[in-house]
């Protein structure tokens, strides 16, 4: 089994001084968030119940009616508490808010759903958790540093593959000049699993290269159709220019469209400046009017995914809510209440753009 890493110093502060725990307990919640966060992967479902663990809103971390989050609920809580048998989720809603905020701060590094999910939560600082550090300037932070990792190009050394060595060596002696049948057998065995081996780790060193050459084709692909598409100025849902798109609608029409050419998650890191080229500004917009503003088979479309949540990807949520209820003045209550934001909010257009941006991403690319 491996061994525990040290309990970070900042963790033990913090849980310290919130529980006023510095033992056993403070000690076995620890190893819960370093098991939890030790793989490379998460789910979106794992994502969006550390999210809402953490900005704990109306809406449960265990899932609302129809959302199949509840298994994944009780194995995460279990796991983030150490395994506990003691641990009370229902009277521990402080406890398991630092807990999941902190496996979070870890997660965002490397994943980059996570670190999306954070700052769409967030929702432009509208919705910040009392938490005993910045969670969101570590997400969005590490948005840039993985924006930046995941388009660095490869060098040729590192695809390069060097020639298998086969580990076999014949073992007769000397003196055997026609060995028995069945030690024959044993060394044929034996040089077909070393045989084996060697092929397979020159299939793993293949594979390797071309799942990155196929990453760096998929990369190459959607920064040309982003060129392309900034170059030319015009929308292709709407068939027209940029410049001729409704005020109201531009900031989620152009970004669900270079949402739609993005491959890799989370996306360029110059996302805000390509939201400018395409004549997103930054005037003032109310949330409700970019919502009513699109049509009823837009909205359907764009929230198309099991994965709209009035948490992680509130905007995406609004036009779920519009083209369900089919009007644009009934709404507005059940999704304030949900999500705990006004649907007048006003925000500069092009940060309602960059969130329903990183949305698109969160629900579709990932």
């Amino acid at each position: 089994m491996a061994k525990v890493p040290e309990i970070s110093a900042d963790f033990a502060r913090w849980y310290s001084e919130a529980f006023m725990e510095e033992g056993d307990i403070r000690d076995l919640r620890w190893k819960g968030i370093v098991n939890v966060t030790a793989k490379s992967t998460f789910s979106i479902k794992e994502i969006e119940i550390l999210t809402r663990l953490v900005f704990q809103g109306k809406t449960p971390a265990s899932g609302r009616k129809g959302e199949d989050l509840n298994d994944t609920y009780n194995k995460l809580v279990s796991a983030i508490s150490g395994n506990d048998p003691a641990f009370v989720p229902l009277q521990a809603s402080r406890e398991l808010q630092i807990l999941a905020a902190v496996a979070l701060s870890m997660i965002v590094k490397k994943d980059p759903d996570a670190a999306i999910a954070v700052t769409t939560a967030s929702f432009n600082g509208t919705r910040m958790p009392e938490l005993p550090f910045d969670l969101l300037g570590v997400a969005e932070d590490s948005l840039i540093e993985l924006s930046r990792r995941m388009h660095i190009r490869d060098e040729f050394e590192e695809l390069e593959l060097s020639a298998p060595k086969l580990d076999f060596d014949i073992n007769i002696e000397e003196d055997e000049v026609l060995p028995e049948t069945e030690k024959w057998k044993t060394q044929i065995k034996d040089l077909h699993e070393a045989t084996s081996k060697a092929i397979a780790r020159v299939v793993a060193g293949q594979n390797r290269v071309v799942e990155r050459l196929h990453k760096r084709m998929r990369l190459d692909e959607e920064e040309l159709q982003m060129l392309w598409w900034l170059l030319g100025k015009h929308s292709r849902h709407l068939k027209m220019p940029f410049s001729k798109i409704d005020a109201r609608m531009r900031p989620l029409a152009i970004a669900e469209e270079l949402g739609r050419m993005t491959m890799v998650s989370p996306g360029p890191a110059s996302v805000q400046a390509m939201l400018a080229k395409a004549d997103v500004g930054d005037e003032q917009i109310k949330l409700e009017d970019a919502v009513n503003s699109m049509e009823l088979s837009w909205a359907e479309a764009a929230t198309d995914s099991e994965y709209v949540s009035p948490v992680t990807t509130p905007i995406h949520f609004a036009l779920e809510q519009r083209a369900e209820l089919g009007t644009e003045d009934k709404w507005q209550d059940g999704w304030s209440t949900l999500t705990g934001i006004k649907a007048d909010l006003r925000l500069p257009s092009i940060k309602l753009a960059e969130l329903f941006y990183r949305e698109h991403l969160f629900i579709n690319v990932g």
